[in-house]
Parts: C-alpha cells; sequence; structure tokens
C-alpha cells in the first residue's frame, strides 16, 4: 500500500509567503488525487526554497481552474483638453477634403 501524502509545514513564514500558503492549505485539502497534492507539495518547497516566482506558484497551483483573472496592467494614453481638441479638428479636416 502506499502511504498517503503528507501535507508540508514551515516554521519561518514572512506575510507574502504565509498567504501563498493559505492558498496550498486550502487547494491540498481540497485536492482529491495524491498526484494534485504532490504537485502542491512541489510547487510550496519550490516557493519556499525561491526556485519559482510568487506568480509562477499561483498559476502552479491553479492550474486546475480555468475561471482565473490573469491581472495584467494596461498603459492609458492621455492628453490635455487643448491638444485633444487640436487633434479632432486636424481629423475633421482630413474628413472633409477626401
Amino acid at each position: 500500500m502506499s502511504e498517503s501524502v503528507k501535507k508540508v509545514s514551515f516554521k519561518d513564514m514572512d506575510f507574502k509567503f504565509m498567504a501563498a500558503y493559505g492558498q496550498y492549505s486550502d487547494k491540498f485539502d481540497a485536492a482529491e488525487s495524491d498526484e494534485r497534492k504532490t504537485e502542491l507539495n512541489e510547487a510550496i518547497l519550490k516557493l519556499h526554497e525561491k526556485e519559482i516566482s510568487y506568480q509562477d506558484y499561483y498559476s502552479a497551483i491553479d492550474k486546475e481552474s480555468d475561471d482565473r483573472y490573469q491581472f495584467h496592467r494596461t498603459r492609458i494614453n492621455t492628453s490635455r483638453k487643448y491638444q485633444y481638441r487640436q487633434d479632432q479638428q486636424k481629423q475633421n479636416r482630413i474628413k472633409r477634403h477626401k
């Protein structure tokens, strides 16, 4: 008989790692297969040893959920009101004389 997979615990944890460990713990408790528990253990151990980043860790433990949202930053281009009006007038002149 194979031995069931045990949850890994750590003594020294900073705040970011503690939050990651909380996610790990929830996923570990919800996991049904030993395979999944082993994958979670490997991910948290790699994070603890700083072999992977937090972003890679979270993507590794959330691989079964398809509805996750990946945060990304987009650049917002702005202009002053005067510059915007000038650009609009220029586009209107171009449209008018085509």
